[in-house]
């Protein structure tokens, strides 16, 4: 596979639970349909389906419109990750594969990290805390 921003050959390397094509020049990586969730950081659901679902595809972006370097597609997509995260990415609608420039990931694996640290934030509905409340009284 060709590196879609500086034209070097990619070679695979292992992230995570995946193989992905990384350029040695630059650090991007394109990442076949399904491999976004197995190379971030874990978090309940769907990354991909959570990036994709209801965007626009239309972000402006500081990098350059690129082709697919997985299928004939000349023009991959803007999708911003996880909606409001202000990260976009290159996105292939024909394949379903993703470009990540060679910060992406890192900024991936911080945005996750704070999803999940909310998430843990959250308290218990209160009717979750009654339910134990009670439980506790009657065992």
């Amino acid at each position: 596979m060709i590196c879609p921003r500086d034209g070097s050959e990619t070679v695979i390397e292992e992230h995570g639970d995946a193989k992905v094509d990384t350029c040695p020049q630059c650090g991007g990586m394109f990442l076949h349909r399904g491999e976004l969730n197995k190379v971030a950081e874990p978090i309940p659901g769907d990354l991909e389906f959570s990036t994709l679902d209801l965007d626009t595809f239309d972000h402006p972006d500081d990098r350059p419109p690129i082709p697919c370097p997985n299928c004939d597609n000349p023009q991959m997509d803007k999708v911003e990750f996880n909606i409001e995260s202000g990260l976009i990415l290159d996105y292939c609608g024909r394949c379903g594969g993703f470009w990540l420039d060679g910060d992406e990931l890192d900024r991936i694996n911080q945005e996750v990290r704070e999803l999940n640290e909310t998430a843990r934030e959250i308290h218990d509905p209160a009717w979750l805390w009654v339910a134990r409340l009670l439980s506790g009284i009657t065992s």
